[in-house]
């Protein structure tokens, strides 16, 4: 019995000691403003006992050890360490400032807070609330000074401006810096589900670091990296969505068309037979045997039957998007890993892109004081396009022709027309474009004593692309030049390489003196080559491109290359004072040597300097707690422009063969020697506030640019043997606004309103043209002399201008129209007249003006974040306001005389019982005004458009956790879902020449 007592004894000692022994903490994690931090990662030092927050930030950790140490670490803020001393334990993480603001630039290592310039900041979470595989496209409405123009080609990334247009000829986009790799093209591949940050660097002081290439602004990538917290992630995003053109032009159908071209057939003749009679005309030519009507074209009207062409080239397009992440790390260094995979289906057929990207991201302390790491990518994409005609021709088809796919040219009345290729054998022409492309930007960072950095970072950036066509005999742009079948193919690949190197040492005296001063040079190479080949003559279509050896056309063969080079070396330092954390001044100092420039002027220097006060920590504010920052801003800085071909500075000479016989022939450049860069002196000036601990922010800029010595095609005498010089000898201006507003308007736990929103303004104008020009005209057209509405540069006005005559109303009958010499034109009642603006008598060129600019006087977006426990509702909106803009296809459809498509606009076409219009009346044939002539055809582009309305659900963390899930979260987005503006072709931002989608998503992500 003693014997079963002290068992029992021994037993119920074990299990108390047990208990201390072993114990299960619960406790919450916030941040530094109570507010909770979701997915924070809590640790047993030692061991691999760990569990993560869930949504309200709470957790429960199991078997925990009496006397342990428990980490706490969540991405962006310091670890915390913490005794297990007790059942409950709440932790509140203080931001890790370092880790935040830090961005990579030219190889080094900074903080946000230094870069005391104009930036825009953009996390990946905000870029990717836009559903796209196109980071170009979800940065619109994102940033102020930053404009965005979409391609809706699958696979293109439109275009993007920074504070407008600073060049005359040769400015372009930014150049993106990707984890420290500098590149200037080919954004479609990077995956925005890799990016952390994005920073837009916009003023000569942000910028300066970059020299010779930041004329056009500067967009900095910081790509995901893992972390040292000893946890494991995998992450799972995907969409899929479905769209469908966004918009329509509206053309008159068979019916329509057909009256259009009664009516335009019969002012013709009344005019060629003055006291006809009308109506017989009419009778005759809507009856059989019609001179003006093709039987097919009587039979459709008769029977009320319309066709639609464009019906046969598109479709309902299908996107998806993969992402799949490994992230991680230890003590020693971290790792970031992800694949993924995008498949856009275009709307028109045959137009589609496909995407494979891998990345890896490590980083590894070898030592305590050494540290290396790679970010390197690997891309391939694949992109088909529908024949450029096809679409263009669909849209514009005859309503009363009926299909036929068998056909080789369309035709509008009895005439085949040789340019009216059959779209639908035009699906067969294969145009196929494969890109590979490798980036790998790869650092080693020695530390040998506290506050030195020691960086040399080397990146190259590979690409190697091929593009295949095929033209089938059997088609109509075979058949009209005699090609039976032509087989096109084009390679090209690129070697860049890029190597950094810099010193930084950073020290805090006396606790209110932090000085960081840095020092280096960099090296950056960069060589192509092409090979184009065109072949014609094929036996068969069945081998397409693939056997160039069957061509048997051997005189007809096209074969072409092209091979460049061209280096840049730089040197460049920078110095930091901040002084109390409220007085900052930067100084940054670069010169750069480049190949492209003559030998007199190959090395350019480009300094800046400025300055920043955040007035909010001054003493006699103190009293102010509401106010969290007001931080005065101003700097002035130089930087270059070399955005010119290799080689541009010497008269080049190609080979060529004649008659058997060897020669070579000049391009018709002049050389110059003296050619030099372009250079921009920025002013800018700004203020940055925040209110309420930051909940409130606002930041206002104000910017001046000169751009100086900017480069300009210039016509040269015929003595001299060469028709242009490429020459330095053009000056603009720049000056413009931007403001940002965030707000967190309610934040608590389970309820939260974000709304942020941005405008911009940039008003560029032309200050300087070669001698006394005060004009330089774009001459184009049939005659290849005619004045063109838009590449015209004029002394004080915009580089952007559109010059059109003036629309004077509609002719009326019984008007005295002979006091204005109208010339070879004819105006007649129901035609468009011409304004008379210098009075002369006389209508010409002179009578021409600048109607306005393409640029809008304003543009910007804002969002809208609401969050109830775990549902959300975002809203993300772009506008522009004030741009003109042409639209040649409205213009073409609003010519038609009936023997074109038509827009339905005609329908309130002029006639002698409707005088009140602006629209001209039906004709058939030439002689006249039209409209595009006019400024009555430049648009308004304004437009406010819905980029992405998402609705998510996030599982709580509870359900998640029974799937064995840290979370998820559904959704469904509607993207471009409605536009407003007065713009009559497709749209305002893509134009016409490939239509906008609207498209509905459904997506989810995950994470274990």
């Amino acid at each position: 019995m003693r014997i079963a007592i002290r068992y029992l004894c021994f037993l119920v000692v074990m299990l108390c000691a047990g208990t201390l022994y072993s114990q299960t903490i619960t406790g919450k994690v916030t941040d530094n403003e109570n507010l909770p931090l979701p997915g924070a990662t809590i640790l047993v030092k030692g061991t691999k006992n760990s569990t993560v927050t869930d949504i309200d930030g709470s957790y429960k950790l199991l078997n925990v050890k009496s006397g342990s140490t428990l980490e706490f670490t969540f991405i962006g803020f310091n670890m915390q360490a913490v005794n297990a001393n007790k059942s409950v334990i709440n932790v509140s993480l203080i931001p890790n400032t370092q880790e935040l603001n830090e961005v990579v630039i030219v190889g080094a290592t900074m903080k946000k807070g230094d870069l005391t310039g104009a930036v825009s900041s953009v996390s990946g979470d905000k870029l990717r609330e836009v559903p796209t595989p196109n980071v170009v496209q979800a940065l619109q409405g994102r940033a102020s000074g930053v404009y965005v123009q979409q391609s809706a080609v699958p696979g293109q990334a439109g275009s993007i401006r920074i504070r407008g247009n600073n060049s005359l000829n040769f400015g372009g986009n930014p150049i993106f810096v990707i984890d420290g790799l500098v590149t200037d093209g080919n954004f479609e591949n990077i995956n925005p589900d890799d990016i952390a940050s994005m920073e837009v660097l916009k003023d000569a002081s942000a910028t300066a670091l970059y020299g010779s290439r930041a004329a056009n602004g500067v967009i900095v990538i910081t790509t995901k990296k893992g972390s040292r917290s000893g946890e494991a992630k995998i992450q799972y995003d995907t969409w899929t969505g479905v769209s469908e053109f966004a918009r329509n032009i509206p053309l008159m159908n068979a019916q329509q068309l057909f009256d259009l071209r009664v009516d335009a057939y019969a002012n013709r003749y009344m005019d060629e037979h003055p006291g006809a009679d009308r109506a017989a005309y009419i009778n005759q030519i809507k009856s059989d045997g019609s001179t003006v009507f093709a039987p097919y074209e009587l039979e459709s009207y008769r029977t009320g039957k319309s066709y639609n062409w464009l019906d046969q080239v598109t479709r309902s397009g299908f996107q998806t998007n993969h992402n799949l992440s490994f992230s991680g790390g230890g003590e020693k260094g971290t790792y970031f890993v992800s694949f993924n995979y995008v498949d856009q289906e275009g709307l028109l057929k045959n137009s589609d892109f496909k995407r494979y990207n891998g990345k890896i991201n490590l980083t590894q302390d070898l030592k305590s004081w050494l540290q290396f790491g790679t970010n390197t990518t690997f891309s391939r994409s694949k992109t088909n396009y529908q024949e450029s005609s096809a679409f263009g021709v669909a849209l514009g088809a005859n309503p009363l022709l009926p299909i036929d796919p068998k056909a080789t040219y369309l035709r509008y009345g009895e005439v085949f027309d040789q340019n009216l290729y059959n779209p639908i054998k035009s699906l067969d022409i294969i145009n196929s474009s494969t890109r590979n492309r490798l980036t790998s930007s790869n650092f080693l960072s020695a530390k040998p004593v506290k506050g030195l950095d020691i960086r040399t970072t080397l990146s190259v950036d590979v690409i190697d692309q091929a593009n295949f066509d095929y033209v089938p005999s059997y088609t109509g742009q075979s058949l009209r030049n005699s090609m039976n079948g032509e087989a096109h193919h084009y390679r090209y690949s690129q070697l860049n390489y890029q190597w950094d190197n810099t010193v930084t040492y950073s020290k805090v005296f006396a606790e209110k003196h932090d000085v960081s001063v840095m020092g280096g040079f960099s090296v950056m190479s960069n060589s192509g080559n092409s090979t184009d080949v065109r072949a014609r003559g094929f036996v068969s279509d069945d081998l397409t491109y693939m056997a160039l050896s069957g061509a048997y056309q051997k005189d007809n063969a096209q074969l072409g290359s092209n091979f460049t080079d061209y280096t840049n070396q730089s040197y460049f330092a920078r110095a930091n004072y901040t002084f109390d954390g409220k007085y900052n001044i930067t100084g940054t100092i670069r010169r750069d040597g480049s190949s492209k420039f003559g030998p007199n002027n190959k090395w350019g220097t480009f300094p800046s300097i400025a300055g920043s006060w955040d007035i909010a920590k001054e003493n006699f504010l103190s009293g102010f707690e509401k106010l969290s920052q007001l931080k005065f801003r101003i700097g002035y800085g130089i930087v270059g422009n070399q955005n010119v071909d290799a080689y541009r500075y010497f008269a080049l000479y190609n080979a060529q063969v004649s008659n058997n016989s060897g020669t070579y022939v000049s391009d018709n450049y002049i050389d110059n020697f003296d050619l030099k860069w372009e250079k921009q002196k920025q002013f800018n000036i700004g203020l940055d506030a925040g209110f309420f601990r930051n909940r409130l922010t606002a930041s206002a800029n104000y910017f001046h640019i000169n751009n100086d010595d900017l480069l300009m095609l210039r016509n040269m005498p015929v003595s001299s043997g060469y028709k242009y010089k490429l020459d330095n000898i053009g000056a603009t201006t720049n000056e413009g606004i931007e403001l940002e507003l965030s707000g967190d308007i309610i934040k608590n736990k389970d309820f939260r309103w974000n709304v942020s929103a941005n405008i911009s303004s940039a008003k560029n104008k032309v200050t300087k043209l070669y001698g006394d020009a005060t004009e330089i005209y774009s001459l184009g057209g049939y005659s290849n002399n005619e004045i063109q509405r838009t590449g015209n540069f004029f002394l004080g006005k915009s580089v952007n201008t559109v010059y059109v005559f003036q629309y004077d109303g509609i002719a009326q009958q019984g008007e005295d129209l002979s006091k204005v010499n109208y010339g070879s034109r004819t105006v007649q009642a129901g035609d468009i007249k011409i304004k008379d603006r210098n009075g002369d008598g006389v209508i010409n060129d002179q009578d021409r003006y600048v109607v306005g600019d393409l640029n809008p006087d304003y543009y910007g977006g804002f969002s809208t974040d609401l969050n109830y426990k775990g549902f959300a509702l975002n809203a993300v909106f772009a506008y522009s306001i004030g741009g003109k803009r042409p639209s040649g296809t409205y213009e073409s459809y609003m010519n038609s005389g009936g023997m074109s498509a038509a827009h339905t606009d005609l329908l309130d076409r002029w006639t002698p019982t409707n005088t009140n219009t602006d629209v001209p009346r039906a004709y058939y044939g030439g002689g006249r005004y039209t409209l595009g002539e006019t400024d009555k055809a430049i648009q308004d582009a304004s437009f406010l458009r819905l980029n992405a309305l998402t609705l998510s659900y996030t599982l709580q963390d509870k359900v998640a956790e029974s799937v064995f899930l840290k979370n998820c979260r559904f959704y469904v987005t509607g993207s471009n879902l409605f536009i407003i503006t007065k713009y009559k072709g497709y749209d305002p931002e893509g134009g016409d020449s490939y239509p906008l989608s609207r498209m509905v998503v459904l997506g989810l992500n995950v994470s274990l």
